[in-house]
């Protein structure tokens, strides 16, 4: 399965023999746990279309964080927190619109770690990514005074009542890569979540991680394609040398998962099931690739969202 930004997952479909039962798989919870490699995978690749295509000097990345608030209210927060993204992200795509640019933004949720270490709260604050000019020479779409204006609104809405939140929200140019900056924050605040859920405290958490305008969402999902068998082939051949020589390679950055085997009569041995990675933009073509079936595209992410 490949990617629009050049995440791919393969299977190498190697037998297996085992005396050891395979551990079922786990069922996946909706609510409160971090998120999945579905979600991740949709955000970078959602946030990689807005860079590849209005250039990262035209992007701006977004935070948007809570003050101190009475435990009733941050327990109101918490409880409505997609009504405040909700808000928040239809007022921006308005902003967006308003100035002439696609309405498009992507978002992602985490869990404050030092307000959490330093008061034993759960927190959440936001970060996105949407075009903020059309170039550079045109005027940013959403100024800092405005953008501080809007999450005060969003926030108010819920609370339903005027707040102020001078400091709350930051918006600044991407200097490298917004996949990047996304992917930073989406890799945090895991082992506060699985904390916060075993401690029975899951109704603490976002319902949701992250969100993402309809049209990059679909998008991306027309844009996720099939490895042909020749192309398949090629990455099994070749995945040992890849990962030892991986500058000269078509790949980014390449994994191959092994599992851990039970024999009887000898030493347990690793074989490798699966490898993963991401292609090199100038390498993605290279690859002989089709378009997933409409049908089996929905059953296929039907499985795994």
């Amino acid at each position: 399965m490949l990617w629009p930004n050049g995440e791919f997952s393969l299977g190498l479909s190697m037998p297996v023999k085992s005396h050891k039962p395979p551990n079922p798989s786990p069922r996946r919870e909706r609510s409160g746990k971090a998120q999945t490699t579905y979600s991740r995978r949709m955000v970078r690749n959602c946030v990689a279309q807005l860079e590849y295509r209005v250039g990262k000097q035209n992007l701006a990345f977004t935070t948007y964080t809570l003050p101190e608030l009475p435990p009733e209210e941050m327990a109101i927060i918490r409880e409505e927190f997609a009504e405040v993204c909700r808000h928040l992200k239809q007022m921006i795509e308005r902003d967006l619109h308003r100035a002439g640019l696609k309405p498009e933004l992507v978002y992602v949720i985490e869990i404050q770690e030092e307000r959490y270490q330093r008061t034993g709260q759960a927190v959440p604050h936001i970060h996105a990514v949407f075009q903020s000019r059309k170039s550079r020479y045109h005027s940013y779409a959403i100024s800092k005074e405005r953008n501080t204006q809007l999450w005060n609104r969003a926030v108010s809405n819920v609370l339903g009542r005027e707040i102020e939140i001078p400091s709350g929200a930051r918006i600044e140019k991407v200097k490298k890569s917004a996949e990047r900056y996304m992917a930073k924050y989406m890799s945090k605040g895991g082992a506060i979540a699985q904390k916060l859920a075993d401690e029975g405290r899951i109704n603490e958490l976002p319902k949701a991680w992250w969100g993402a305008t309809l049209t990059l969402r679909r998008w991306v999902k027309a844009n996720i394609k099939l490895f042909s068998e020749k192309s398949e082939q090629f990455i099994k051949d070749n995945y040992r040398q890849f990962t030892e020589n991986l500058k000269e390679s078509p790949f980014s950055w390449i994994y191959v998962h092994l599992v851990e085997v039970f024999e009887p009569h000898g030493e347990d041995i690793k074989i490798p099931v699966a490898v993963v990675g991401k292609i090199k933009r100038n390498w993605i073509d290279a690859f002989e690739c089709k378009q997933i079936e409409s049908n089996i595209r929905a059953e296929f992410l039907t499985v795994i969202h």
